[in-house]
Order: structure tokens, then C-alpha cells, then sequence
């Protein structure tokens, strides 16, 4: 008897507002935000219709001796239109490529809707069983108390370098500080996105909400001029040099000088959200990563660079944008990354044979050296399903030249990276993961892995990090917030 190969993955990628559930994850949507079997009226299908497609699935797919069931997770637009973001069936059975082939041809599903408006975006699960020669889909609700219930008992790491070995000999250099909901006033232990002011006050993203923390107690920041309403979340947050606060929340940018928050109208900032806000402490400016290219803030003046006004953008699709000592601007987009130098010249490596074709940055840092680091993201994957694929660091050296460290040929104990961070007072690069916890790279030959089962760490999933003013790095993960600091 064959089987469709049914598992249920618990670990996420993204943050809860925006996650592929399942292990096999497809890229042929626009993921960049939505929201998880959501709304007052939540997502489905025209129950008629539907049953026509589970007919027309029966006829033509052989089902003889075969008993099982896969779920698939699909994302449900306002106009009705979906595809498939993932789903569990990790056999590349011929049964689960017909229903995801009838799943995006499918016309009549039903958005969201939230106090009477539709939801720009949410997923649902459907859960295809076969058996006695029979298949019947269905809808199945995520249970939200014992979805948020599974991160308070974290994965194990999956540590894909076999021959790297850690020996950890800094581990006992640092003290290692975690806040969450169970000792601290957190309220919740899900961190996306954090920042450090100008006074040194923490601000954090949480699951719907927003926080600050002054070392001993969170406190609620939510902006207070617009109704959050239901599943209202922050996705994106900065600090920039004059100490104002820049956040995004649900289809708005929003400022906070200190004493008041200020929304801005979409139509005059070109912009209604960001995948990320960037601060340029050397030159005022800040960066706007979105769908309508970068948008820059500088001295109360909003400005957009995008395909329109250069040519060799890869992509309007922005997530990462930085600039380097050289005044040079790193841009990473959903389509490959590109440098615009100190004269406006533009290289679009997708033109190179440099380790950055393929690859989108999604974080950047550099030394006191001009060397830069970067993390990767692989956007168009040989190999769908893969897990390990080939993202990794990429470290630009001084003179120009590029190389790359991965379990290949490096101690990086997992290839996807979420953030690089430089640490000039110990000369270190940290680099996070979303399976393999934190890495230590001493920029020589030495690595070391940090994690929920060889340190106080208590997860192998970090969002984000950065470094405050004393040299302490804090870590924003699904487990609450971590400081780690030099003893």
C-alpha cells in the first residue's frame, strides 16, 4: 500500500503574521506580509465550487491503494485570488502536485474580513485526506492558544555542518540574560524586529504589540492616533539619529518624536508599509525597504529610488538597503542585490560572477577595516524543498573581493542567516539563524555555535540583533528577549 507522507512542522520561518507552516515551502507567491487564519470572517471557498474541484480531483488522480493525507497552507488575497505557500508532503508524491495545481487555478475563494474590512492578505490550512480510493479536502482552523502554546517548548537545533567542530571556548566569557513572559513583565515572548534609542531605552516588536524596556520593566508603546483594531501588528522598527522612533504598522508609517506619534499619508510618501527601517547614523538618513523600492528620509524630505529612475534594479521589491564608509548603497531585492557607488553608478550582480549572484542581502555590517559582511538569501533555488540552501555569509573584503562561508567550507552550523552584526571591541562577527542558533566567527578559522542546548540561549531561532553602546549584544527570538554581555 502507497502512502502520501503526512508531517505536521511546527517550526516557523517568519514571524506570526507572516510564516510558511509547513516544511516544503513554494515560492510562487508574494509573501512579503499577511496574516495567519485571521479576521472576524475568516478566509475559505465557495463550498459548491470547492466540491466540483474535489470531484474533478477524483476523477482524474489514481487513488488505488493509496491511504493518507497533507496539509497545505494557502494564502487568500482581498480579491479573492490564492496559491499555495507550503504544505507538509515531503515525498514530491504526484497527488500533491495536482492539488496544488488545482489549489492556484482555483477562483472562488473568500478573503478575510475584519470589523467589515477584507484582510489585504491571511492564510488558511487545508487538509486533503485519501482513503478507500477517495479524496476529501478540507479546511482545518489554527488553534491559536496551542499554536502560541508550541513556543514555549523550542526545537531542537538542526545543526547541517557534520564535520565542523565546536568547541565553544568563549561560551564561558559571557553572561547570558533572558526575559520572558514567565520571569518579567514581557508580554509576549515572540520578538521580531528591536532597536536602541539614544537613551538606551530597548524598544521590541512583539506578536500585535510594541514595547520598550529600560533593563528591568517592559512598557506598552503602541501608537495611540489610529484604531488598532483587530490583529494589529508592528512589522518593522528604527532609531534614528535625532532619537525619533520609525515604525511600521498595519498599512502605515509612524514616527515618534518622544512626546507624540505621527502617521504619514501613503500618498505623499510613495509608501504604505516596509519589510525593514534602516537608520544611516553617518549621513541622517533613513531607509525604507518595500515593494516601491527604497525610500529614503532625510532633514523632513522623503525621496524613492527605484527600476523607473535606475536601470540596473533587479526589482522594485526591496528588503535590505544599507550604506557602507564609502557612502556606497547595498541593496538587496527579492530579484538580486545591487551597490550604487559615491557617483551614482549602479552594479547589478546579477551581471557578476561574484558570490552575490543569486543572492539577496538581507543584512549588512562592516569593520573598522572597510570589510563587509553580509547574509544571504538564495531567491531563485535550483533545488525546490531544500532546507540548506546556498545563502550563507558573504564577506567583501577591502580590495573588493568577495568570498563566501557555508557548512561547505566554513563552521557555519546552518547556511540561512537572518542578521550580521559586527562587535569592534572584541573583533568578532555574530551572525544569527533561523534553525541553528547564534554563531560566533572570530574572522580568523574560529566558530562557535550558541543554542538552546549548549547555552542559557533558549532557542535556536533568533529574529534580530544588535549592539548597544557598552558592547552587549540582544538577541529578539520567539523566546523572549536575550542580552548577552562580556563578564
Amino acid at each position: 500500500m502507497r502512502k502520501i507522507v503526512f508531517i505536521f512542522f511546527a517550526g516557523l520561518t517568519f514571524q506570526v503574521n507572516a510564516q510558511n507552516l509547513f516544511p516544503v515551502k513554494l515560492d510562487n507567491c508574494k509573501t512579503e506580509k499577511f496574516c495567519l487564519d485571521c479576521g472576524d470572517t475568516k478566509a475559505g471557498y465557495d463550498e459548491q465550487e470547492f466540491a466540483k474541484l474535489q470531484d474533478k480531483l477524483n476523477k482524474e488522480l489514481k487513488l488505488e491503494g493509496i491511504k493518507g493525507a497533507a496539509k497545505f497552507q494557502v494564502l487568500v488575497d482581498s480579491k479573492g485570488r490564492a496559491c499555495v505557500l507550503s504544505h507538509t508532503d515531503q515525498s514530491k508524491n504526484s497527488i500533491s502536485s495536482k492539488i496544488i495545481e488545482e489549489l492556484n487555478k482555483f477562483k472562488k475563494w473568500t478573503p478575510a474580513i475584519t470589523a467589515g474590512k477584507k484582510e489585504e492578505k491571511s492564510s488558511i490550512n487545508l487538509i486533503f485526506t485519501v482513503n478507500e480510493n477517495k479524496i476529501i479536502g478540507k479546511i482545518e482552523r489554527v488553534d491559536m492558544t496551542s499554536f502560541k502554546k508550541s513556543f514555549d517548548n523550542p526545537k531542537s537545533p538542526e545543526i547541517f555542518n557534520k564535520t565542523y567542530d565546536y568547541k565553544n571556548q568563549n561560551l564561558k566569557n559571557y553572561k547570558i540574560t533572558v526575559w520572558n513572559s514567565k520571569n518579567s513583565n514581557l508580554p509576549d515572548n515572540m520578538n521580531d524586529d528591536i532597536t536602541i534609542d539614544k537613551n538606551g531605552l530597548i524598544w521590541l516588536t512583539l506578536d500585535e504589540g510594541l514595547v520598550t524596556f529600560d533593563g528591568k520593566n517592559f512598557k506598552n508603546a503602541e501608537q495611540n492616533i489610529t484604531d488598532k483594531g483587530k490583529s494589529f501588528s508592528y512589522y518593522a522598527i528604527a532609531s534614528d539619529n535625532d532619537n525619533v522612533k520609525w515604525v511600521y504598522g498595519k498599512k502605515n508609517i509612524y514616527s515618534f518624536d518622544n512626546s507624540k506619534w505621527t502617521m504619514y499619508d501613503p500618498k505623499e510618501i510613495g509608501i504604505d508599509g516596509a519589510y525593514k527601517i534602516i537608520n544611516n547614523s553617518k549621513t541622517s538618513e533613513v531607509f525604507f525597504c518595500s515593494d516601491e523600492g527604497l525610500t529614503i528620509y532625510k532633514n523632513g524630505k522623503w525621496s524613492n529610488i527605484n527600476k523607473d529612475k535606475i536601470k540596473e534594479f533587479p526589482s522594485n521589491r526591496v528588503t535590505f538597503a544599507k550604506r557602507d564608509s564609502k557612502n556606497r548603497i547595498w541593496i538587496g531585492t527579492f530579484s538580486g542585490t545591487v551597490m550604487i557607488d559615491e557617483n551614482g553608478k549602479a552594479t547589478n550582480f546579477e551581471t557578476t560572477k561574484t558570490v552575490l549572484k543569486g543572492k539577496c542581502i538581507t543584512s549588512m555590517d562592516e569593520d573598522e577595516n572597510g570589510n563587509l559582511y553580509f547574509s544571504l538569501f538564495e531567491f531563485d533555488r535550483k533545488e525546490k524543498g531544500k532546507v540548506n540552501n546556498d545563502e550563507g555569509i558573504a564577506v567583501r573584503d577591502s580590495d573588493g573581493t568577495f568570498k563566501q562561508f557555508t557548512t561547505e567550507n566554513s563552521g557555519m552550523p546552518f547556511n540561512h542567516t537572518n542578521c550580521v552584526v559586527y562587535d569592534k571591541s572584541e573583533k568578532v562577527l555574530w551572525i544569527s539563524t533561523d534553525r541553528a542558533g547564534l554563531v560566533r566567527y572570530d574572522l580568523k578559522d574560529g566558530w562557535e555555535n550558541y543554542h538552546n542546548e549548549n547555552s542559557e540561549i533558549p532557542t535556536s531561532y533568533i529574529s534580530t540583533m544588535t549592539l548597544d553602546e557598552n558592547g552587549n549584544l540582544y538577541l529578539a527570538t520567539r523566546q523572549g528577549l536575550v542580552k548577552i554581555e562580556r563578564k
